[in-house]
């Protein structure tokens, strides 16, 4: 099915555009390691790490800041096991990440293709300024009509953007790795939408998605976009 009645297509940043969460398992296992390596068992510890993060996004919200601020939390409680130039080289690691974005194969060619047909831009959470960077040293400003930065993608904010710019959800399309924050709000308020799975999704954003026949729509890779759009 050909998707060419669509005027505007939105689209997720962190692992679908680009690698992300990547980074945060590599520093979460680097950091568990430590304490591993002194005896403490990974499945508590692991538990430990998974019950602060769902206090820390909820009370404080996303971004590496707030991940760093979850490792600092945990480097407090064991620094007596830990080495403190070997925790200050994970953060570092870690904290460079938003510097240099790595693309997923196709998304550049990708949407230099559709740009020339439909109205791009790009709907992504968390820290305005972290996120912002992101898009601009990926080049992806460069190439897109714009982008939204929000603190949390419900369907109100769909619904919003939609009413705001004055686009009909039956002409726009949502495309992106997450079933939580992607599809499965854009497809309750009516706009159609293109499934990226993703591996290493983080766990906080996956759940079942609830596909809407004629509406929901899963391809392997970015470059299959261009099968239903072109």
């Amino acid at each position: 099915m050909k998707l060419t009645f669509i005027k505007q297509i939105l689209f997720d940043a962190d692992d679908t555009l680009w690698e992300n969460n990547v980074y945060y398992i590599k520093a979460t296992n680097d950091f568990l390691d430590l304490l591993v390596e002194k005896g403490l068992n990974r499945e508590q510890l692991q538990h430990e790490f998974d019950e602060l993060e769902l206090w820390v996004v909820k009370e404080r919200g996303y971004g590496s800041h707030n991940f760093v601020y979850i490792l600092e939390v945990l480097y407090e409680r064991y620094q007596n096991l830990i080495d403190y130039r070997q925790f200050k080289s994970i953060v570092q690691r870690f904290e460079d990440h938003p510097n240099n974005p790595k693309l997923f194969e196709g998304v550049i060619d990708t949407l230099n293709a559709l740009k020339e047909k439909y109205t791009l831009y790009v709907l992504t959470k968390g820290d305005f300024k972290e996120q912002e960077q992101k898009i601009i040293n990926a080049g992806i400003d460069k190439i897109v009509n714009g982008y939204f930065i929000v603190p949390e993608k419900e369907d109100a904010v769909y619904q919003q953007i939609l009413t705001q710019r004055n686009w009909k959800a039956k002409e726009t399309c949502m495309v992106g790795n997450s079933p939580k924050s992607d599809i499965n709000p854009a497809l309750r308020v009516g706009m159609y939408a293109i499934y990226i799975p993703y591996a290493n999704t983080w766990k906080l954003d996956y759940e079942e998605v609830k596909p809407v026949q004629g509406r929901y729509f899963k391809v392997q890779r970015f470059s299959d976009l261009k099968d239903y759009f072109l």
